[in-house]
């Protein structure tokens, strides 16, 4: 999905920190004069970007969202909680021989024992630094 930022600073010569802009009716093409304007995002969101095309401080530039590895890591995510809910379910009822009510409780205990190496890939991919978007061209 391609998003509108602005270049807040240079971290490095290929890093930039962009701000990114909601998409909203007026495109934000008032040129500054937004000060009362209700369509003005409140907080900002701030994330790292490729910088291949030497965009600077306070450029408008069209972002994408890095892709390496992007359908991976989503699939890790969401599918080892799915896969540990229902090996804890199937392990309680034919492995162990529990009842339904036991059987559940070992299902969520999977369930948790999936979460664990979600939470870690995703403390790994904050923790790199790397840039979550590439920055495609300047707009202005």
């Amino acid at each position: 999905m391609v998003q509108n930022a602005i270049v807040k600073r240079l971290v490095r010569q290929d890093v930039a920190e962009v701000s990114l802009l909601r998409q909203m009716e007026c495109g934000l093409h008032c040129d500054g004069a937004c000060q009362g304007c209700s369509q003005k995002p409140k907080e900002e969101i701030l994330a790292l970007a490729s910088n291949s095309i030497g965009a600077q401080p306070g450029d408008f530039v069209e972002v994408e969202p890095a892709s390496r590895h992007a359908i991976s890591i989503s699939a890790a995510v969401f599918l080892l909680p799915c896969v540990g809910l229902a090996a804890g379910y199937l392990a309680g009822q034919s492995l162990l021989r529990l009842g339904e009510g036991m059987a559940l409780l070992t299902a969520a205990a999977g369930l948790v024992v999936g979460f664990v190496p979600a939470i870690l890939i995703n403390r790994a991919i904050l923790n790199s630094g790397a840039p979550e978007f590439d920055i495609l061209k300047r707009l202005r």
